[in-house]
């Protein structure tokens, strides 16, 4: 299976200009590629060490950071001992441009409480850092690739022999604080308040290198990449001085953007380098751009990002909606036919091995992991009323809601896929109840009487269900201009969910009313019919 990337080199390393040495070497020097390493590959002008370096160092600069050495803090005056360099405002001027571009950190942790300058490796470390600076990323855009190369390359043929928890690789996922119990056992680092503890008074919200880097290369999402990452300690210092849109917040603050996150979806996740006692982010994950989470999603090896916790169903309180099997961002869960095949047999599903139990590589990679892990359901999965209905809406869950008088909350989940239950519900052609398996035993479930009753309370005022804007953005509201052609089923379909993703469409029709868009106060202008067709 071939890596989309492979092979990538930006245009601006494909001249006739000769190696530069210093940044060869410091590139060997930072890798974490096995065949590097190892001295099996050199590096040449084509390795993402080499072109991911040269746009964002000279030459001086890359010998300095020879002379500091990986991930070993030193003081200034250290590194002017090391470097020969007798000039503290020239050497001081290199080590803020490095800062600035993020080739090498800083923080103050050690006992004297001195600022110590650190050489990271790419990632977690420089290759992010580089990302995070919008100035570097706007003259530099390569530089987005550079990042997913060494996201990736260092980890293809070593993620498969990770034990559980990432063996300090890369990033720990640490659960939703809610969710977990309060027993004794429950482990303190395993909970965001520990580490908000830890870094009191501490905190910086800083754009998603991620977000970022996807974007240079139409990947993207339609995340606002800005602040939804979290430095902590020394770190938040960092990303607010040298460029990184970096900006301090408040414990107050951290809560709202955790808040925020949970409500789109999104994976927290903590750094994994630096042993138990110390993080320099918390991270808030979109898992279609995340090269963290990524990781353990295309090499199929979920010990690189699992948590110390499993989820587990409350079967008296699950409705069979299907929810959670879309929300889960590693398609960990699926939908299937526990009841036995006409014939007696029973249905199986396959299971996907893992690296202790076979040979790894990359026939057992999944490229395309975006799409195919997110797949709701196995062939026999899905219930036949909600495979037939047209909006493929969750009856069965509904239906269940109903039974129980939860009326609202059955509302709900209809508009989840349909914004317009009323107008379905009398209109609506039965398809659900034509698959309705009841109907093989004695009649169909009433699904369409239901729904008309369910859907008849979003037409007065004290019932009606409005859906709460979740907006992947911090800003709460996106700037873009959006128009929508046509006021029909369609459009003001499409006017309803961006809506509720914090864009402002506008709806043009032809005729005097769009009609049901004062939900989110969208406006309606009426054209004329040439304007329309044009």
């Amino acid at each position: 299976m071939a890596d989309p990337l492979g092979g990538y080199v930006p245009d601006t390393v494909k001249n006739d200009e000769p190696i530069r040495e210093p940044i060869a070497r410091l590139g060997k020097m930072i890798s974490d590629r096995m065949e590097v390493m190892l001295g099996k590959e050199k590096i040449t002008k084509e390795s993402p060490e080499y072109w991911g370096l040269a746009p964002i160092c000279t030459d001086q600069q890359a010998l300095i950071a020879i002379k500091m050495g990986k991930r070993k803090p030193r003081t200034f005056a250290q590194i002017k001992k090391l470097t020969k360099i007798n000039d503290d405002e020239y050497l001081q001027k290199q080590l803020d441009e490095m800062s600035n571009n993020g080739l090498i950190e800083y923080n103050w942790e050690n006992p004297q409480h001195e600022k110590q300058y650190v050489l990271p490796m790419y990632v977690p470390g420089s290759a992010e850092f580089t990302n995070m600076n919008a100035d570097v990323l706007r003259d530099h855009p390569e530089m987005g690739r550079f990042f997913e190369r060494m996201s990736r390359l260092p980890l293809e043929k070593v993620t498969p022999m990770v034990p559980l928890g990432g063996a300090g690789i890369g990033m720990h996922v640490i659960p939703v604080e809610k969710a977990i119990e309060m027993e004794n056992h429950s482990v303190s680092v395993e909970h965001i308040s520990h580490w908000l503890d830890k870094y009191e008074g501490k905190y910086a919200a800083s754009p998603c290198s991620c977000r970022r880097s996807r974007v240079t290369y139409d990947e993207g999402c339609a995340d606002d990449p800005e602040g939804w990452c979290i430095a902590v300690g020394d770190m938040a210092d960092y990303v607010v001085e040298t460029n990184k849109g970096g900006r301090y917040i408040t414990r107050e603050e951290v809560y709202e953007i955790l808040e925020q996150a949970e409500e789109n979806g999104f994976v927290h996740q903590i750094t994994n380098i630096d042993g138990e006692n110390k993080i320099f982010a918390i991270c808030n994950c979109n898992v279609n751009v995340c090269y963290a989470l990524r990781t353990s999603q295309l090499f199929n090896t979920p010990n690189m990002s699992r948590s110390a916790y499993v989820a587990h169903v409350e079967k008296d309180k699950c409705v069979a909606c299907g929810r959670c099997v879309e929300f889960c961002p590693a398609g960990a869960v699926k939908l299937g036919q526990k009841l036995c095949k006409k014939d007696g047999s029973q249905v199986e599903y396959p299971k996907m091995p893992l690296p202790s139990e076979k040979k790894w590589g990359p026939e057992m990679w999944t490229e395309d992991y975006r799409d195919k892990n997110r797949i709701n359901t196995h062939e026999t999965g899905t219930a036949p009323c909600k495979t037939a209905c047209p909006a493929h809406i969750a009856v069965q869950g509904y239906l269940k809601m109903a039974s129980q008088g939860r009326y609202k909350e059955a509302l709900a989940l209809i508009k989840k896929e349909n914004p317009f239950p009323a107008v379905c519900g009398h209109i609506c052609n039965r398809r659900c109840e034509d698959a309705c398996t009841r109907g093989n035993i004695d009649q169909a479930v009433a699904i369409d009487e239901v729904k008309k009753f369910i859907a008849a309370k979003d037409l007065e005022a004290e019932t009606r269900y409005i859906p709460k804007k979740v907006v992947p953005s911090l800003k709460g509201q996106f700037d873009e201009k959006i128009a929508i052609i046509g006021g029909g089923p369609a459009g003001l379909s499409c006017a309803f969910y961006l809506a509720e993703k914090g864009y402002a469409p506008t709806v043009f029709e032809k005729n005097e009313n769009a009609g049901g868009m004062l939900v989110y106060g969208i406006p309606s202008y009426k054209l004329e019919k040439d304007v329309v067709q044009a």
